[in-house]
């Protein structure tokens, strides 16, 4: 049997329902006005504890879409939304799909230079930001922004008020012209390349993973979710905000990760699910407070997750974390086993393919559609795959017949599961985030101190993979002045886990000399990294490198 294979028709899957931004949160909001949404301790305003119902939610949405009419924005222009996670936020993310507008949501974790570039990619109509998140300010990256700006902080209110003049009919108007094909969303990654990719949605793809992952992940009108994940992330925007209101359950917020503030949220706010990344749960457990916080609300957790093992916790034993495939350019999920699957399932495969959803297996040299349980580059279509990048031509983008393929290996089994076995492309995968090691290496092209330099994604027990920096640096350099080049150029989250320096010469090259010869390279990573020494320095090739760490 041919590796193809389809979810089900999204006409036939009932939990499916309003497919444009506008439409899922008028419905989500009337079903659930009196229940509380979104709860943040606003550092803002001295930690002050902010409350919202549905209803105050879709009130202060419909707000936001106001005062962008008021200043001109029209349906199809682009609003960006430099927040992190906090109520203004969400309202900012569905008013600006409530005034018909495309939502580009941008990372926080950005320098100035990297904002300046997903400025000009995206190219917005109006910023929506916020002046502060933890220590960083963000007032000189707004002054600078080629568009309008209205920013939580300094001049919010006066934004808001700009619009109580736009009546509730003509929102009503715009929201009635959107299908599910309009254009709705921007995701940005950094993809395989050195510049961000700006990933254009229809309406329909983030809705219909709202929905379905509502449906993965069990939420219910009693789900009270804790994360940290960020919006502009599709696991923060998808899974920790759209599944939620998609349940009518309520998320509590934390604008950057702390744990100690985690651990009292979950405990004052009798949160059910936490939904971490893995080394977040492990900084849960080590800190003090752990043991001594109670946990009992807990329910939706799982297995050997370090919450399991908490004395206070009792969970339900019949949920996993749902486990599957996908990426920005499906706006997430392609296959997944629900929450309730069972831990065998899990452990047998990525799932089966999602509503709407369709992939295929192809040898990657010819082309040609394998058989099943055979090993192939995974193609994918169906209703949540984008439109295209921005700024490129769809023609370059997918073959012929729509199918965008991935460069990631896998294969289907008899039952139409997904087994993925890796990448054929280098991105690196650390900490449940993506990192580009072209962009790495592009700015590093620009440092005095570097003669050549090569980022391999090495594994790693607590990240599943880390960057590791490999470099010939000139006299006098040593990895803490790389380091510090990158700091501002690059968000600190892409800055390799470890560096290491080679003596010239020392990296292996092609006979040509232009390329690095990457499994030879690895051969000599591999004892370096295992070397660990009292004082976490590395040797050089021939011995200790000064600063190689």
């Amino acid at each position: 049997m041919e590796a193809i294979g389809a979810g089900p028709p999204l006409s036939s899957v009932d939990y499916v329902r309003s497919t444009t931004l506008a439409a899922f949160i008028a419905q989500v909001c009337a079903e659930h006005r009196y229940r509380e949404a979104l709860v943040f301790d606003d550092p803002l305003i001295g930690g002050q504890t902010v409350r919202w119902s549905y209803g105050e939610l879709l009130t202060r949405g419909r707000a936001v879409a106001r005062s962008l009419i008021a200043g001109k924005v029209r349906p199809g222009d682009r609003v960006a939304i430099l927040m992190a996670n906090r109520p203004q936020a969400v309202a900012a993310f569905f008013g600006a799909a409530i005034a018909g507008a495309v939502v580009v949501p941008l990372s926080t974790f950005s320098t100035g230079p990297e904002l300046a570039t997903l400025l000009a990619l995206a190219d917005p109509a109006v910023l929506l930001a916020q002046t502060r998140m933890g220590n960083r300010d963000f007032a000189a990256d707004l002054d600078r922004a080629p568009c309008r700006v209205a920013a939580v902080g300094r001049d919010w209110d006066s934004f808001l008020d700009e619009g109580t003049e736009v009546p509730d009919a003509l929102l009503d108007d715009i929201q009635a012209e959107l299908t599910p094909d309009s254009d709705g969303l921007v995701i940005f990654s950094s993809g395989t390349t050195a510049r961000p990719k700006g990933v254009l949605h229809t309406q329909r793809a983030p809705t219909v993973q709202f929905w379905v992952q509502a449906r993965l992940f069990g939420r219910t009108p009693a789900t009270r979710m804790w994360t940290a994940l960020p919006l502009f992330w599709t696991a923060g925007m998808n899974t920790a905000m759209g599944a939620t209101l998609a349940a009518g359950g309520c998320w509590v917020m934390q604008e950057g990760f702390d744990p100690g503030h985690a651990l009292r949220l979950m405990e004052r706010e009798r949160v059910t699910e936490p939904y971490t990344l893995p080394h977040q749960a492990r900084a849960l457990k080590e800190h003090p407070a752990w043991w001594t916080t109670d946990l009992s609300s807990l329910r939706q957790v799982f297995g050997k997750s370090v919450f399991s093992r908490h004395p206070t916790v009792h969970g339900d034993p019949s949920w996993q974390m749902p486990v599957g495939w996908g990426m920005s350019e499906t706006c997430a999920f392609i296959s997944a086993h629900p929450s309730d699957a069972g831990r065998e399932a899990m452990r047998r495969s990525l799932g089966g393919i999602v509503p709407g959803a369709e992939i295929k297996v192809i040898d990657p040299g010819s082309g040609r559609v394998v058989e099943r349980r055979v090993e192939g580059e995974l193609l994918v279509r169906g209703m949540t795959l984008m439109k295209g990048y921005l700024g490129k031509d769809p023609a370059e983008t997918f073959d012929a017949e729509g199918w965008l393929h991935t460069g990631d290996l896998g294969h289907l089994d008899d039952d139409g599961e997904l087994h993925w076995t890796g990448r054929r492309t280098e991105m690196i995968r650390t900490g449940g985030v993506n990192v580009s090691p072209a962009e790495i290496e592009v700015q590093l092209r620009a440092c005095p101190d570097v003669r050549l330099a090569r980022v391999l994604g090495m594994p790693d027990e607590r990240l599943g993979q880390i960057a590791v920096l490999c470099v010939e640096l000139t006299e006098g350099a040593d990895a803490e002045s790389v380091r510090a080049f990158l700091r501002p150029r690059i968000a600190s989250y892409k800055i390799p886990k470890r560096i290491l320096v080679f003596e010239p010469g020392g990296i292996p090259l092609t006979e040509s000399g232009t390329k690095v010869r990457d499994d030879d390279l690895r051969q000599l990573v591999e004892p370096r990294l295992a070397a660990k020494t009292t004082t976490n320095l590395e040797g050089g090739l021939n011995g200790r490198g000064p600063g190689d760490e």
